[in-house]
């Protein structure tokens, strides 16, 4: 019996238009770091300022402590006014599936690459709140180490006490997503609001593939 969905936020439950990966090619590219989209795409959904010293190396630039840090404040404060200025809206359906999932007693984690900082923006300007729509939240910065490492899922599993992986799923869009959920012992669902088709969500093994996050309900009528 599931107990317990975890979303990713960009591309999973959020619709952001695609800024954060915009601002964060545009971030090491400036730089004059330069990689392949398949390169790229292998970095999205990890913690952001992870992804940033991995691309500036893949890129053929020295990544050093000072242009890590130059490169992750430009990121940051690009993110903040493009946020500010044009801010995410929740993917079609979405906010109703969280809703619902609640009124089933099933309790509702979003976790992200985003550091806390960005979290606490996208969720301000769009009204989503702890105690309303999602029961806790974790951000990238606040673990050991993001996705594809499996500590954002444990984080929300040990603050709402829940121990069994087997009542837990999490759902996203991304590469770094379903090898979490994997790492975690938990049920994967890969969604196709994001970059990856259907073809390659069956080759990294995903227990699932839905259209949308918002089609979450009909899963779990079949799983519990």
């Amino acid at each position: 019996m599931i107990s317990l969905a975890i979303f990713d936020m960009a591309g999973t439950t959020i619709n952001d238009r695609d800024e954060v990966y915009r601002v964060l090619r545009e971030a090491t590219e400036r730089t004059g770091a330069r990689y392949t989209d398949e390169q790229f795409q292998e970095w999205m959904g990890t913690e952001k300022k992870w992804a940033i010293r991995n691309l500036l190396e893949l890129g053929g630039i020295q990544a050093t402590e000072e242009l890590v840090e130059e490169t992750w404040e430009w990121f940051r404060a690009e993110l903040r006014r493009t946020y500010t200025e044009n801010p995410p809206v929740p993917i079609d359906g979405v906010e109703d599936m969280l809703r619902e999932l609640r009124a089933r007693d099933i309790r509702v984690a979003l976790t992200t690459g985003f550091n806390r900082e960005t979290v606490d923006l996208i969720l301000g300007s769009m009204g989503w709140s702890v105690g309303d729509l999602l029961d806790t939240t974790a951000a990238g910065d606040e673990v050991e180490s993001g996705r594809p490492e499996p500590y954002l899922i444990r984080k929300v599993m040990a603050e709402l006490d829940v121990t069994d992986p087997d009542e837990v799923i999490s759902l996203g869009d991304t590469r770094a997503d379903v090898i979490s959920a994997q790492r975690a012992g938990v049920r994967s669902v890969g969604v196709l609001t994001g970059h990856l088709t259907e073809e390659e969500f069956g080759e990294l093994d995903a227990d699932h593939v839905l259209a949308s996050s918002a089609e979450l309900p009909g899963l779990l009528e079949e799983l519990n």
